[in-house]
């Protein structure tokens, strides 16, 4: 993966254009385009990355751009 694994996660789970700035600290609430259906999206794209479904602890556990980041980095798919 060219861009940041966890920018592009978030790109392509919720549709994200290029002028949409995120950082660690970002909260996904924040995010204008994640409703319901987007936090679905969201997490099955982080398991299609992982390879492996989420508990519903982990699920639970996601509110920050930074939270998902550690996530991968816990299973070993990010530095």
């Amino acid at each position: 993966m060219a861009e940041d694994t966890v920018v592009e996660i978030l790109r392509n789970a919720l549709q994200l254009g290029p002028d949409c700035v995120l950082t660690d600290a970002t909260p996904l609430q924040e995010i204008p385009t994640l409703d319901s259906l987007g936090q679905v999206r969201l997490v099955l794209e982080i398991e299609r990355v992982l390879g492996e479904p989420l508990s519903m602890e982990e699920i639970i556990g996601i509110e920050s751009v930074g939270q998902i980041r550690d996530l991968l980095v816990a299973k070993g798919k990010a530095c």
